[in-house]
């Protein structure tokens, strides 16, 4: 009996411990499932994005921040001063070492920051595999993105501005004949600048949609220090860029100034023009204003980026119905002005304005690299960037092929299949029109945009002709130029013509 006992209480211990190891083993076993599952446990990156109106651009990131950090098990620091203050910050981190951002999340006109010196790391291949790099439009991953050639920059929002109007206005046929009445010419949709302020001077200062209100014919960004020169770039661009010459702003050879060049004159008269056929206040008008401005009836037409498109289906203060939205191109110029032999020539000329793009850069310094791509792979994919540019209030606009395939996402938003396809195919485009300007993408750019924001609004007051205001701007362009060094510039500007 007792050898029986004996044998039994082996058994039982036997038994014990057999089940303590087989728990201690899968106890194991699901941590190292976990620690697999959370690859970047314990490691972390700081981004830096600015703080624009209301969640604009770095809504999506914040947001998504917060679930990359759980599959993966990081950290992601979100940094966003003020617009001013992420440029300084941005120009402070790559000086000092212990500033330090491991991702800089940069509208394109501070691009040429980071590359100056070489900042930011060039793509890797296996980035390119995981973001989709072939569904990415060439003029952004071999233009925007790009520079001598090279990738650095991941595609999160692409920006193209167009022309939008009143559809329903402009095919009423009382209106119409207004229209002609007065000036001899059919309404239509303007193809030219001078088609376009004679259609903004007739919707202006009467009650043209019967609201007992009175109306106007467009608005347009004006607002001192944001980015109303990017929107002044598209108003010159049918008459300053040559569809056979690469260069705009700058000789590619000599970084001499075109500002001040007869094209950018013209340009500036139809600018400050323009503000006579807009709502009062037009002046200090931003981006959201403009919005405003169009989609609550005030205006016939509004030149924006893709943004207009999504907030007057989706936004609850608009009061327009997808038929009654229109879309369409910049519009063009019946001259051109040949900066290489300085004349005008008769020829009908488009270009379209890629510019306000907002771009990913992984600092090339940053100790956890391979974190910061991934991070920044995530928020730049193909499945990330379509969730969002057909959600109105986030600023990420279409960038890639498939954002132009398939509706469902925006039907969602509020636009019907024949909308969303009449938007989608005018801003697809201006993206993929063969003449094309971009933004000034060279150390001091911002400097450069400053200059002409000061003249620029100096004009718009009347204290300056355009001539004089493009003169002093073109002398500060050169002054710019020379204390960052001109043939330093002239590298960097044929690097970012990938020349």
């Amino acid at each position: 009996m007792y050898k029986y006992w004996v044998m039994l209480k082996t058994l039982f211990i036997s038994i014990a411990i057999i089940s303590i190891v087989g728990c201690s083993e899968s106890t194991k076993d699901k941590e190292e499932k976990k620690s697999a599952a959370l690859p970047y446990k314990n490691q972390s990156i700081m981004l830096i994005v600015p703080t624009l109106h209301a969640d604009l651009i770095r809504g999506p990131i914040i947001e998504q921040a917060k679930i990359f950090e759980k599959q993966t098990g990081a950290k992601i620091r979100i940094v966003t001063p003020s617009w001013d203050e992420t440029i300084n910050k941005t120009k402070e981190s790559l000086r000092d070492k212990n500033l330090h951002y491991d991702i800089f999340v940069v509208i394109s006109m501070w691009s040429g920051t980071l590359l100056e010196n070489q900042s930011v790391e060039p793509l890797p291949d296996w980035v390119k595999a995981k973001i989709e790099w072939s569904d990415v439009l060439p003029i952004y991953k071999n233009s925007v993105l790009s520079f001598n050639n090279t990738a650095y920059g991941m595609p999160y929002d692409g920006d193209c501005i167009n022309l939008y109007y009143r559809k329903d206005i402009f095919e009423n046929l009382e209106i119409k004949a207004k229209y002609k009445k007065q000036t001899g010419k059919e309404l239509d949709v303007p193809k030219t600048w001078q088609e376009y302020k004679q259609v903004a001077k007739f919707f202006s200062n009467w009650d043209w949609d019967g609201d007992g209100k009175v109306e106007y014919g467009n608005a347009l960004l004006r607002k001192k220090g944001d980015v109303a020169m990017l929107q002044f770039f598209a108003t010159a661009a049918a008459y300053a860029k040559h569809p056979d010459d690469r260069a705009y702003f700058f000789d590619i050879d000599t970084m001499k100034p075109r500002i001040d060049n007869p094209a950018f004159i013209k340009a500036l008269q139809d600018y400050i023009e323009l503000v006579e056929y807009a709502p009062k206040g037009v002046i200090n008008f931003a981006g959201h204003d403009v919005r405003n401005s169009f989609v609550t009836g005030e205006v016939a037409m509004a030149l924006d980026w893709a943004d207009l498109g999504i907030y007057a289906a989706e936004n609850e203060i608009s009061i327009l119905k997808d038929n009654q939205v229109g879309y369409a191109q910049i519009p063009g110029s019946e001259q051109v002005y040949s900066a290489k032999s300085k004349k005008w020539e008769e020829r009908f000329n488009r270009a379209s304005s890629i510019s306000g793009s907002w771009s990913f850069f992984v600092n090339k310094d940053s100790k956890n690299k391979k974190l910061a791509f991934e991070f920044a792979s995530f928020m730049t994919s193909k499945a990330m960037t379509t969730k969002y540019v057909a959600i109105s209030g986030n600023a990420v606009n279409p960038s890639r092929y498939s954002h132009f395939k398939d509706y469902s996402s925006w039907e969602k938003s509020g636009f019907t299949p024949n909308a969303a396809k009449r938007y989608l195919d005018a801003i697809s485009k201006s993206l993929t029109h063969s003449n094309m300007v971009y933004d000034i993408t060279l150390p001091g750019a911002g400097e450069y945009y400053q200059a002409l924001d000061e003249f620029v609004y100096k004009a718009l007051k009347g204290e300056l002709t355009p001539q004089e205001a493009l003169v002093e701007v073109a002398q500060k362009w050169d002054r710019i130029t020379d204390k960052i060094g001109r043939q330093k510039q002239i590298e960097y500007y044929k690097a970012s013509l990938n020349q």
